[in-house]
């Protein structure tokens, strides 16, 4: 059977496919062993969907080999985004994250806690209006997805009656 060029080339082209394949697969395989060295942690308005520049973010390990040292902290870039460490020692370590302002508050509970598989895997967008301190709108968070990688948390100005209790 003869082929013609384009014949040749697209042997050729069918092979480097399934090469690619095979290396994407085993590239998938050998990264599903390694854990992340970090994450990012979005921080958002609540109110405006805004990213919020220099928002301090407390993180600490809830494992038994790191619960007893202090929380680190950073603060957002004009992205609003921390990059945080991944540090966390165990199988089953979680990573404990708050956020919070000079003005601004976290919505929902206190804190994010999840593993770094969580965070890898499907990526975590925290409740605004979740049981815990304050009470956020869902406005904005309803129109986003989780982001593999990253940890999105709300944040806004409490109203006079929130600052009150």
């Amino acid at each position: 059977m003869r082929q013609g060029r384009f014949g040749r080339v697209r042997v050729i082209m069918e092979l480097l496919g399934l090469l690619i394949v095979v290396n994407t697969c085993s590239a998938k395989a050998i990264a599903g062993d390694l854990k992340a060295q970090s994450f990012n942690v979005l921080v958002l308005d609540a109110v405006s969907g805004k990213p919020q520049r220099k928002i301090q973010v407390d993180f600490f390990c809830s494992d038994s080999k790191r619960n007893y040292l202090p929380p680190e902290e950073g603060d957002t870039d004009d992205r609003g985004i921390l990059i945080v460490p991944y540090t966390c020692q165990g199988d089953k370590a979680r990573i404990n994250i708050d956020a919070a302002g000079k003005r601004k508050e976290q919505c929902g509970s206190s804190e994010v806690s999840a593993t770094i598989e969580e965070i890898s895997s499907k990526g975590i967008i925290s409740a605004p209006d979740a049981a815990g301190e304050m009470h956020c709108t869902t406005k904005i968070s309803s129109k986003l997805k989780p982001v593999p990688g990253q940890i999105t948390i709300f944040v806004k100005k409490p109203s006079l009656w929130q600052s009150i209790f």
